[in-house]
């Protein structure tokens, strides 16, 4: 069965052998823009807003980069941040979005609209509901404060770590209460968002 949960609603699962810290309280807000320059470059592009931020720019971070969604309206989802649901689904482009997820218009795009779920931003044909493309992932700001709030054991990692490094499978990654789909690693004093499905680095502080 297919569930759908609001962001922030707790869930049981939070992926295989992680640990859990207790989650601070903090509101759901993005990484906005201006936090590309704590990123230390290794963000290829990223769009803020009150509720999420979108990071992508290497190998993989773009599902379905043929699509003919246009630069406009990729940003317009990133600066128009919506409420994430979560799903038990593997989301990918020919996905068919259920009729009780709101698909949200894009302004001067009457093809195109758009969701966010599981930290993700997908961009949805309007007429077929099947997603076309995701052009990166979400990172919201009370998750990035929670890494920084709750550290945990550095791990050594040869060379220099940035997005789209894709961790090793004797890495533990700490997990992050409530969201099922994200991770955390620290490598000196630098925490480190870890998508958990793929185990690739996302956000470096």
């Amino acid at each position: 069965m297919r569930k759908l949960l609001l962001a922030g609603v707790a869930l049981a699962v939070l992926g295989a052998g992680a640990t859990t810290p207790a989650l601070s309280q903090n509101a759901d807000a993005a990484v906005g823009a201006t936090a590309g320059g704590a990123t230390g470059g290794t963000i290829g592009f990223l769009l803020g807003g009150p509720i999420g931020a979108i990071v992508g720019g290497w190998a993989g971070a773009v599902i379905g980069a043929d699509a003919a969604v246009s630069a406009d309206s990729v940003r317009f989802a990133g600066e128009h941040p919506v409420d994430q649901v979560y799903l038990d689904a593997d989301i990918g482009v020919g996905y068919v979005v259920a009729a009780d997820v709101t698909i949200h218009p894009i302004e001067g795009d009457d093809q195109f609209g758009y969701f966010y779920a599981n930290n993700r931003v997908y961009i949805v044909d309007l007429q077929t509901r099947q997603v076309v493309q995701s052009p990166g992932f979400l990172v919201p700001e009370r998750v990035v404060a929670y890494v920084d709030a709750n550290p945990v054991e550095p791990v050594e990692i040869g060379g220099d770590i940035s997005a789209g490094f894709q961790l090793e499978g004797d890495i533990e990654v700490a997990a992050i209460p409530d969201d099922p789909t994200y991770g955390y690693i620290y490598v000196g004093d630098r925490p480190v968002l870890v998508d958990l499905g793929s185990r690739t680095v996302v956000w470096v502080r």
